[in-house]
């Protein structure tokens, strides 16, 4: 892109918010200025999640390793998208690896592909079934409708399945009662621009909608010699939401998206064309897709509950290492008979297709990829079952459950748990689990064949090929947990959790020796690496969080990590790759996050992290400031500046493909959000 270009948008959406800024001025009435409410720590407490058992419960009493971002963690946190926000949730670890890639994960494991994440938006799972992880670039939803991120950290498979493995996290879209008028929203920054444009109204009295669309632009990173990346991306994203309310206890929503986007990156590919048989490649990617949902709710007045979803998801991607077009069709039911006694169950059954198309690579440019077979059609069923049982009441409660599934890799998959929660006074909750739970492989690690790298020149040349194994077995995990949350005072919540994860049948690369594989005219000799179940880990650690509010116009909220990660391969492999992985995941992390009330109009947030030391990534601490300025009820400015600490720092290695390490720049943004009947 060039910089004329880049000038032209920037003055544009400059032109677009100066008139926003112009329109909303002239109408404000400063006798109904809204005020911005203080944070009240009650209400995090109160704040009711389902991601734990499907169903509504109050964060002070789930027995799980839960965080919740609240919209207004979210608003003031001065993020861009999910994975900045996700840095402030204690035990997950984020990090940047350029302009358009994020590592998220969760208790270890921290790559491009964080397979052991399971990650949804409104309970559609958007894990990738081809490599395994989320393709983050893909996701562009409108923060301003966002009304909580619901995380678990830990295995959440007894409940929502395979994949589930070290945490969970579900993206929640608010209401649209909540969405009701337009919204105009735009950001220019130093490194993106973004504009969101939403309307919501009424179809009728009891049926409420919103219509939105989203465009952002991002500029390319540096590398560490302080060269452009190549790594710019832009799309584009609409989407709408129909509530209807049939009843006080039966509500329909449905709901959509499609969205198109183009990517760059520049990697080290092989090629015919070099005396090294390799080349550096400025790659486009190129992402598209759709999606449609539907949910049914109902209440009975016997307190029976029933739930119904379904969707369909349509994915296409275009890159180097893949060509991929991918179909998902999703059915589930969720039943709950009530209070019966002392028990409380939940039942639920599902059912989802997968159906993909991934064509071969062109060997004649060195793009040795082979999905065998190219098309595939996978079939998933699950049930579940979960009983609350009350022990003693108000005191001591007892949860079991288990979740069976039947999949095409390996069969019959079992995932239960059992926990204890004891609440000796109201304001305290003490809790012990154990779990089990799998990862399933991927379409990739089962039917792929790629080259990805020329370790030599020769002659004749010798590659790096990862095959991969039908008769791979699930990935296992056996976790024990004990937690102990405390509300001290209205002003004061600490909550601690420590862990032990045992895992089995973890994926390792079995070296086979040198075989031929032909990329035309000539054949390389391949160092070629199958994939086996042929490692073991554990990981162990403490995450613990504190919220204090000593005054209504300030509070603090403080986390922090420590985990250890040990990775052993069994007696008969011969892996000696995996057990780099203990040190792509930070021994230490901290963040600190504060909110001052300046005036009624005024909110200064700070947040500070520390990060510790990766392999080859040096420790690092940051700090974002964001300023928020109620101009009116209708407008409000956002100042925004990240990274101030540094001007620049790498976070991640790169993925896949061998290039340099790119860094995260210092970054400076405005953001106006203007709202109007």
């Amino acid at each position: 892109m060039t910089c004329s270009h880049k000038k032209t948008r920037r003055n544009w959406l400059a032109l677009a918010m100066c008139g926003s800024l112009y329109s909303a001025v002239l109408s404000a009435d400063t006798d109904s200025l809204q005020r911005l409410k203080s944070f009240s720590l009650e209400d995090l407490a109160d704040v009711e999640v389902s991601i734990t058992g499907k169903s509504q419960q109050q964060l002070r009493d789930i027995p799980a390793a839960v965080h919740v971002l609240s919209e207004k963690q979210i608003r003031n946190s001065g993020a861009t998208n999910i994975p900045d926000l996700l840095r402030l949730v204690p035990g997950l670890h984020v990090a940047q690896i350029d302009a358009n890639k994020w590592a998220v994960s969760s208790r270890g494991f921290s790559s491009r592909i964080t397979n052991k994440l399971l990650v949804m938006i409104d309970g559609r799972s958007i894990y990738s079934p081809l490599f395994g992880g989320v393709m983050w670039d893909q996701q562009n939803i409108m923060l301003e409708d966002i009304e909580r991120i619901e995380i678990v950290r830990g295995p959440g498979g007894t409940v929502w399945g395979a994949n589930a493995v070290n945490g969970v996290i579900n993206i929640i879209s608010k209401h649209t009662d909540d969405t009701q008028g337009s919204l105009v929203s735009t950001l220019i920054g130093t490194e993106k621009n973004i504009i969101s444009l939403r309307q919501g109204g009424m179809l009728s009295a009891d049926t409420s909608y919103r219509v939105y669309a989203k465009h952002r632009e991002h500029e390319e990173s540096v590398f560490l010699n302080g060269s452009n990346a190549t790594d710019d991306w832009r799309d584009t994203q609409l989407g709408f939401r129909i509530d209807w309310q049939a009843s006080r206890d039966k509500q329909l929503t449905l709901q959509g998206d499609m969205y198109q986007g183009r990517l760059s990156e520049r990697i080290t590919v092989p090629s015919l064309a070099t005396s090294t048989f390799t080349e550096l490649l400025d790659d486009t990617i190129n992402i598209q897709g759709a999606n449609l949902m539907a949910k049914w709710e109902q209440t009975n007045n016997d307190g029976s509950t029933h739930h119904f979803q379904t969707y369909i998801d349509h994915v296409e991607r275009e890159q180097w290492i893949v060509s991929e077009h991918r179909d998902i069709f999703d059915i589930d039911y969720q039943y709950s008979p009530g209070q019966i006694g002392q028990h409380h169950f939940m039942f639920g059954t599902g059912y989802r297709y997968v159906q993909d198309k991934l064509p071969d690579g062109d060997v004649n440019l060195g793009q040795v990829r082979f999905y065998t077979p190219s098309k595939k059609s996978d079939h998933l069923f699950n049930a579940f079952i979960q009983d609350d049982i009350t022990l003693l009441e108000n005191h001591l409660w007892l949860t079991l459950g288990s979740k069976v599934e039947s999949n095409q890799y390996t069969g019959l998959e079992f995932q239960p748990s059992i926990r204890l929660r004891w609440k000796p006074v109201e304001k305290q909750l003490a809790w012990a689990s154990i779990s089990r739970s799998v990862r399933t492989p991927s379409r990739a690690e089962s039917d792929s064949l790629i080259l990805f790298d020329i370790l030599s020149a020769g002659p004749p040349p010798v590659g790096l090929v990862v095959q991969g194994n039908t008769d791979l077995k699930s990935e296992i995990l056996l976790a024990y947990e004990l937690g102990y949350r405390y509300e001290v005072s209205k002003t004061f919540i600490f909550d601690t959790i420590v862990f032990y994860q045992d895992y089995d049948n973890l994926v390792s690369f079995e070296m086979t020796g040198l075989v031929p594989v032909p990329i035309a005219p000539i054949n390389v000799l391949s160092n070629t690496m199958n994939l086996a179940n042929q490692l073991e880990a554990s990981t162990y650690g403490l995450e613990a969080s504190v919220a204090w509010s000593p005054h209504k116009k300030f509070n603090l909220l403080a986390n922090y990590s420590y985990l250890k990660v040990e990775i052993s391969p069994k007696n008969s492999s011969l892996d000696t790759l995996s057990e780099l992985q203990e040190e792509l995941s930070p021994q230490h992390q901290l963040n600190i996050t504060s909110n001052y009330q300046l005036q009624d109009n005024l909110k200064l947030s700070l947040i500070g992290r520390y990060v510790g030391e990766l392999s080859d990534i040096a420790a690092y601490t940051e700090l974002d400031s964001t300023i928020q300025w109620q101009v009116s009820n209708k407008l409000n400015l956002t100042f925004v500046a990240r990274n101030l600490l540094d001007q620049s720092h790498p976070e991640a290695t790169p993925a896949v493909f061998p290039t340099a390490k790119t860094e995260v720049e210092r970054e400076f943004y405005i953001k106006l959000d203007w709202a109007f009947n």
